[in-house]
């Protein structure tokens, strides 16, 4: 045994050294958890550590020599995780983050409730320029962040959170962070994430457009209110234009179009092609199909409130934005703690390139108007030359003297501009007249919101709002000038008083006061004639609103009325108001709403080549002759259902509304000329059906409706309203994965009705003039109009303070030509012996490409 012992000792020693040497070195070439490695120490050294678990808990080490002296081990393990080491007393030692270092950060957000995560949610380093948004997995990360930054969480309808950078210190797995929903929000909203996230339905029957946050909508390149409130069940386009919408069959003027509390009466560019209103600027929308709160009046269908951003700023937000129309850019500038400037403008940049978007949008608006159709009947080449601008400029002034006051000034001008050239050129001369097209709105106001205590609030507006549409067509054969303008002036007052009594009970009444002021022109030089028409209308209204949730019932009451005083007529109007939800359990819920409404602004048309034949409608007053005040009731019924991820909802309405004019319909047929009013009807029943996982949003949503006039002085008295489009649905679907998301969806809907002349040669002469004998109105239809979208999304970084985003969409992928309208012209090329009817078809865009690119810093 001695000479084993002495022969093999060495060897047997070196080989349990080898074998646990090696262990050792693995171990400490092998990260751990810093937890670990303390408590290693605290038993070597006889020494205890004091922490915060969030400094220490996501953050791993490789383990230090163990052999070294504490104090050398206690430098290795600060160089290694950044932390710092210091005696309390002999044995007690404290553990912090060094605030000068810098650290990664990266956190998965959540929903509190449900788990998912939070897409959209903005991280923000405080007292920097560093920000970030969490991914559709919910992941954020950031570079080079102090460690004793604070970092400011904040989403939507969830409670903001502040916390140290320290506690969010990059580790694998990221640390998952959950946000709690608002109690004020949760109540409030009882539908979440219609279709996309962003769109959400209150318990006061309105729609909430979160446009900071939305997703992804098949077609989109920008988060344009107007074009995602035509996703909506009920609401659609009957010319394919983003600015002129039709609710419930109603035609666009019936809406009230809000921007900051100031009406607007012009909401879009390229004549309706894109929306008037920069998106980036623009924070939420609140949209009403039915059971609009009191406070809103002079509409008789939907109305659409859009809120631009009050955000206070540490340091300056900027951002440009380009696409294959226009360019713009925006910023919020902090001038101090109490005062901020957010300003935008976007011009278009197609009077210097031509763009495949710009060409079909082009085409589109100006088919069948004095633009495309020369006409030349002399000898000699006729040619035309166009120049089509338009520019939008916003800013806004927000004031905070004090926690309880803030001040605002906003201002918005919009603008389109046309010129159009003829050209006839002879052997011997050549003649050229320009014509000119401009429309134009510049709206301001000043308000003063007044925060008296937790319940209780006041909000004083006053504003300003201007439209002017212009047009001079000049024609080059016999110098005649005819000269067009329509002019709104408009400026207002308003009172507003918010109590929430209880935490349940919310009153609010306030007072208003209207002057609208509207004039028509109409000027010729050959013969000279001159026409001018201008009303004035002053109106009052006070109103009293009413918002109450019944304790354990789960009953939301919403009740208003409105009582309106025109004074040039003296005339009154109640309009009652109110939306009723009731919860029933188990994801299911039941609503009711009813309104009465009345409006004295509308549209009509008196000729279809005014303007151009471009922007054929002008605003008018009612003057309660043969411009009676309209009004309106509406019905609707609605059970919702939302669980598991699965939202279903049936609502059916009736609408009804009454004093409309002939005129305010745009007839092309038989009609076109006749002066009378009636009313229309509409019932109809919408349908949704939505399927949502953490990435896929699919949805089916379908609308039957049925619209039919009556007018009483004519033969027949009833017949299909021109937007009787009897079957409308939408099949789409939106995928998002980490920073790319991708939807796409397909639009189809029944032809829209049209009225058809009694023979190809139905001719006749009346009063010298020839006038086309048409058959019965509207009982012909269009084909049915099918397309199909997509649209792709890709957010990424360009620096450690400048995020990025490109949006790409096709419209009509599959080039579909759909006809949008259909009417009959007499050929006024043919002699008086042998007349043609001409049969012209407006149709729609072609497939047409857009491309978007944000840049955010």
């Amino acid at each position: 045994m001695g000479l084993i012992k002495g022969r093999y000792y060495h060897y047997i020693v070196a080989m349990i050294l080898f074998l646990f040497g090696n262990q050792i070195t693995l171990a400490q070439n092998t990260e751990q958890p810093l937890l670990k490695i303390l408590e290693q120490i605290e038993e070597l050294y006889d020494v205890k550590f004091s922490y915060a678990n969030e400094v220490i808990e996501n953050i791993r080490s490789s383990p230090p020599d163990y052999t070294q002296t504490l104090p050398e081990i206690l430098d290795d393990v600060s160089r290694k995780t950044l932390l710092t080491f210091k005696y309390i007393d002999e044995r007690y030692i404290a553990i912090t983050v060094s605030p000068d270092a810098f650290i990664n950060l990266c956190a998965i957000i959540i929903n509190g409730e449900t788990l998912f995560p939070l897409e959209g949610a903005t991280i923000e380093v405080k007292g920097t320029n560093q920000v970030s948004l969490s991914n559709s997995d919910g992941l954020f990360t950031l570079k080079n962040v102090q460690a004793g930054a604070q970092i400011e969480i904040r989403f939507l309808g969830f409670k903001s959170l502040l916390i140290d950078a320290s506690a969010i210190q990059e580790s694998t797995p990221c640390l998952t962070i959950r946000m709690d929903p608002q109690i004020s929000y949760l109540r409030d909203v009882v539908l979440e994430s219609i279709f996309a996230k962003g769109i959400n339905k209150t318990n006061e029957g309105a729609l909430k457009l979160d446009v900071s946050s939305f997703g992804n909508l098949p077609g989109l390149t920008e988060p344009d209110v107007l074009q995602m409130i035509q996703a909506l069940p009920g609401v659609n386009s009957i010319d394919e234009t983003i600015s002129n919408i039709n609710i419930r069959g109603g035609t666009t003027d019936e809406n009230l179009i809000l921007w900051d509390g100031i009406r607007m009466y012009q909401n879009g560019h390229f004549f309706g092609m894109i929306s008037g209103f920069n998106p980036y600027l623009t924070e939420s929308v609140s949209f009403y199909k039915n059971g609009t709160p009191a406070r809103y009046g002079e509409s008789v269908s939907g109305l659409i409130s859009m809120h631009s951003s009050e955000e206070f700023p540490e340091k300056i937000k900027a951002g440009f934005q380009v696409n294959m129309i226009n360019a713009g850019a925006f910023a919020k500038i902090p001038i101090n703690e109490k005062l901020v400037i957010h300003t935008s403008g976007r011009r278009t940049f197609t009077d210097l390139l031509e763009t495949p978007a710009f060409k079909q949008y082009f085409d589109k608006v100006f088919q069948d108007t004095e633009i495309t159709n020369l006409q030349n009947n002399q000898q000699g080449q006729l040619s035309s030359e166009d120049d089509f601008t338009f520019y939008d400029f916003s800013l806004k002034a927000i004031y905070a003297p004090t926690e309880k006051d803030r001040f605002k000034l906003n201002f918005l001008t919009i603008d389109n501009s046309l010129d159009f050239t003829k050209t006839f050129t002879t052997e011997n001369t050549q003649t050229s007249e320009t014509s000119e097209l401009d429309q134009n709105s510049i709206a301001g106001g000043l308000s003063w919101k007044r925060n008296w205590n937790e319940e209780m609030d006041t909000e004083i507006l006053l504003y300003g709002t201007y439209y002017l549409l212009d047009a001079s067509n000049l024609d080059i054969f016999s110098n005649q000038k005819f000269i067009q303008s329509n002019e709104v002036v408009e400026s207002g007052a308003q009172f507003d008083f918010n109590w929430q009594f209880k935490e349940n009970y919310r009153l609010s009444t306030g007072y208003q006061f209207t002057e609208t002021g509207i004039s028509n022109k109409q000027e010729v030089n050959i013969p000279l004639v001159r026409t001018f028409v201008k009303e004035v209308l002053l109106k009052h209204a006070v109103f009293i609103s009413n918002f109450l949730e019944i304790e354990n019932t789960q009953t939301s009451i919403s009740a208003g009325l409105r009582l309106n005083y025109f004074q040039k007529f003296n005339t009154t109007r109640v309009e009652p108001r109110l939306n009723i939800h009731q919860k029933l359990g188990n994801g299911f819920a039941l609503e009711a709403a009813f309104e009465q409404k009345s409006q004295t602004v509308t549209q009509r048309i008196d000729f279809q080549s005014d303007f151009l034949g471009v922007e054929k409608r002008r605003w008018v007053l009612a003057n309660n002759d043969d411009v009676p005040i309209v009004n309106s009731t509406q019905y609707s019924f609605n059970v919702q259902y939302q669980k598991r991820n699965w939202l279903l909802q049936a609502e059916a309405y009736s609408k009804k509304v009454n004093d409309i004019t002939s005129a305010n319909q745009g007839f092309q047929n038989q009609l076109q000329f006749v002066r009378t009013t009636g009313n229309y009807e509409t019932q109809g029943i919408e349908l949704i059906i939505n399927k949502k996982t953490k990435k896929w949003s699919s949805w089916l949503s379908y609308t039957y409706a049925k619209s039919d006039y009556t007018f009483d002085k004519l033969e027949p008295a009833t017949f299909p309203h021109n937007f009787d489009i009897r079957q409308q649905a939408t099949l789409a679907a939106s995928y998002s994965f980490k920073n790319f998301k991708i939807a796409s969806g397909i639009n189809w809907y029944t032809g829209r009705p049209v009225s058809l002349p009694l023979s190809r040669d139905a001719i006749e002469f009346e009063n010298g003039q020839p006038v086309i004998q048409f058959d019965r109105p509207n009982t012909a239809r269009n084909e049915d109009y099918f397309r199909a979208d997509v649209s792709v999304e890709y957010d990424f970084k360009l620096g450690l303070n400048i995020a990025a985003k490109i949006n790409a969409a096709v419209l009509n992928v599959t080039n579909q030509k759909n006809i949008l309208n259909t009417y009959f012209t007499i050929d006024s090329s043919s002699d008086a012996e042998s007349l043609q009817i001409n049969q012209v078809e407006q149709v729609s865009l072609g497939i047409t490409p857009n491309v978007s690119l944000q840049i955010l810093f």
